[in-house]
């Protein structure tokens, strides 16, 4: 693929390290003359000087002919007008990466119209998620996120004599708000039909509402184990962003903030949360506030070295789960040899992502299952399509693919049932076996590369 890929900060540079090596024609673009250079001399790219968001910059760059737009500089203004404007000049796909999504939240449709960008990725949201999902982890042998939160994807195990084992689809009683989308069975993955059972060790997949999984999860008889107390560190746009989304999982949350011009703020924001104005280093504080009792303790301030510092302090004192912030890649595996339990780089959270979509080949592709046996695709319904106005047990969906989720223009989600109504700018969420992947992008309108 030609790839350009405007902005080399640390997801820039890493992914123009990573797709160099894997036979990609990249071409870089920075207004950095000294780091523009430096990546140059050691990777096999082509190296442009100036401003992303500039036409005649973007022209130099041959932003005509590249398959894939990668927007990822710093600057979310610069990145949205690199979007437009690279797209308007003839590149095939654009992914358009923001810090600040609020605005975007509201209009969705409004800006994905007119920035013309194919994938949006916020630093923010991808590192709330993973948070989210790190503190979540129950029995479930691995979490998902979707739709911002509002949709799940968990795996399970089927224990012997679980109420489910032996049972055929159709006769189970699974909450609302769910749907088994697959069945893992000795490495062979299976969307399965009415007819289709569930076996002892059985792997299955479910996706539905949070509420929902975890009902079923009760119901196979996992005992809950996952965290119920949680202590944040951090008076960031984020620290908002993973208290909110741990009040919806009903986990009591404490945050502590040591600007108190910014607790007041969060406190303002977050009702029902306790905000601590306080020093998160501070042994005899932790102390008071039985802190080591937690059941997690998450350093996600804007400050590496403080995280790394709370989080140790709060492990001392007993806490059963830390996790840290990091804004280097480079320093991941160094907190976790420093005893942190699990360390988050935004940066490179959103380079992977990137990355799984390049190799994928489909701008579409949000998870791969299995080794790339099956695949986790979000496709908005274009208006005008075949599927725009469909029942969706009309739209001619292939066996080997299930629409778990639709997200509707006004943010409100979906979990479908047959004579529910494909809409123009539904984002659907769609589990789908490899073999009838292109003919699932095809029915949606999206050519595979």
């Amino acid at each position: 693929m030609n790839i350009l890929i405007v902005g080399l900060g640390e997801v820039g540079s890493y992914l123009a390290k990573v797709l160099s090596t894997e036979g990609h024609s990249i071409t870089v673009v920075d207004p950095d003359l000294q780091r523009m250079r430096r990546v140059a001399d050691l990777l096999d790219v082509q190296a442009v000087h100036g401003d992303g968001s500039r036409p005649d910059v973007l022209d130099k760059a041959e932003a005509h002919s590249a398959d894939l737009l990668l927007a990822v500089s710093n600057d979310d203004k610069v990145n949205m007008l690199t979007c437009l404007f690279g797209k308007r000049m003839g590149a095939k796909k654009t992914v358009l990466r923001l810090r600040d999504t609020s605005a975007v939240r509201r209009s969705k449709t409004f800006f994905k119209k007119n920035l013309q960008h194919d994938l949006l990725l916020s630093l923010d949201d991808l590192a709330a998620e993973e948070i989210v999902k790190t503190v979540r982890q129950s029995t479930a042998l691995g979490v998902e996120n979707f739709a911002e939160g509002k949709v799940q994807m968990r795996r399970f195990k089927l224990p012997e004599n679980g109420p489910f084992t032996g049972q055929m689809v159709k006769d189970l009683k699974i909450p609302p708000g769910m749907l088994i989308t697959a069945i893992d069975r000795d490495h062979e993955v299976i969307v399965p039909g009415g007819g289709d059972d569930l076996r002892v060790d059985d792997e299955i997949f479910v996706l539905g509402e949070p509420k929902a999984i975890a009902a079923f999860e009760k119901k196979i008889g996992n005992k809950q184990v996952q965290a119920r107390n949680v202590v944040v560190f951090g008076g960031s746009r984020l620290s908002q962003h993973v208290s909110q989304a741990l009040q919806r999982e009903h986990i009591d949350v404490r945050v502590i903030v040591e600007d108190r011009a910014e607790a007041e703020a969060l406190s303002e924001v977050l009702k029902g949360v306790v905000v601590l104005h306080a020093d998160a280093t501070d042994l005899n504080f932790l102390q008071e506030e039985h802190v080591g009792d937690a059941d997690a303790f998450l350093g996600i301030s804007d400050e590496d070295e403080r995280n790394l510092m709370s989080c140790q302090l709060a492990r001392t004192l007993g806490v059963k789960r830390t996790v840290a912030l990091v804004q280097k890649p480079d320093y991941v595996s160094l907190y976790q040899q420093l005893g942190i339990d699990v360390a988050v780089s935004p940066r490179l959270l959103c380079a992977n992502r990137i990355l799984a979509f390049v190799r994928s080949r489909s701008i579409s592709t949000i998870a791969t299952i299995e080794e790339g046996k099956a695949e986790v695709l979000e496709i908005e319904v274009q208006a005008g399509s075949r599927l725009a106005g469909k029942l969706l047990k009309e739209a001619g969906f292939p066996r080997g693919c299930v629409v778990a989720a639709v997200t509707r223009d006004d943010g409100v989600v979906l979990i479908p049932r047959g004579d529910d109504e494909l809409r123009a700018y539904d984002q659907m969420v769609i589990f789908v076996l490899s073999g009838v992947v292109d003919e699932v992008l095809e029915l949606a309108g999206i050519v595979r590369e």
